[in-house]
């Protein structure tokens, strides 16, 4: 009687290794996506929360009638006059405008014209789109109503849309 393995028993043995081995490998890998997609989840609630709270505080501290959108082809520009100025700690009326630069950044763009103070936020990165609704009594449609309480921003992260609700709760006029 030989001793060791036939040929056909090492063949036997490392085919058995190879889908055991490949069944580990597979649950690592789904484990490490769900890891990286709950990680870029999360950072999108923050940001789509931190977002939500700055841009509310805009519109509760808005000046009058003064929110417009300037839509030039797909750049969209969201402008309004508020007390919220994050460099003159609310002391200043400014002008702030939204919008997505060239390196596809959110931008909160603050302008006092009386100090000639101008200054640009980066707020979330991997921005494609930026657009907002507005909602006039009955519906949300593209174009701004002049009394316009509510509106949706709409800002798509890394593929991903998030609609933020944006309510003017207090009327600075």
């Amino acid at each position: 009687m030989k001793k060791g393995f036939t040929l056909l028993e090492l063949l036997i043995a490392a085919a058995i290794s190879s889908i055991v081995a490949l069944g580990v490998f597979s649950i690592f890998s789904s484990i490490a996506n769900m890891r990286d997609s709950s990680i870029t989840q999360s950072r999108n609630i923050i940001l789509q929360e931190s977002l939500t709270r700055l841009m509310n505080r805009d519109a509760r501290m808005m000046i009058g009638n003064s929110l417009s959108l300037d839509k030039s082809g797909q750049i969209y520009r969201l402008k309004l006059s508020t007390q919220n100025s994050m460099r003159f700690n609310k002391a200043l009326p400014v002008d702030v405008t939204y919008y997505i630069d060239d390196e596809n950044y959110l931008v909160r763009k603050e302008e006092n014209n009386d100090t000639a103070f101008s200054m640009e936020m980066r707020i979330i990165p991997n921005v494609t789109e930026f657009s907002a609704t507005f909602y006039d009594g009955t519906e949300y449609k593209e174009d701004v109503a002049a009394n316009a309480k509510m509106m949706n921003i709409t800002v798509k992260i890394n593929e991903q849309q998030i609609v933020i609700p944006v309510v003017r709760t207090m009327d600075n006029t």
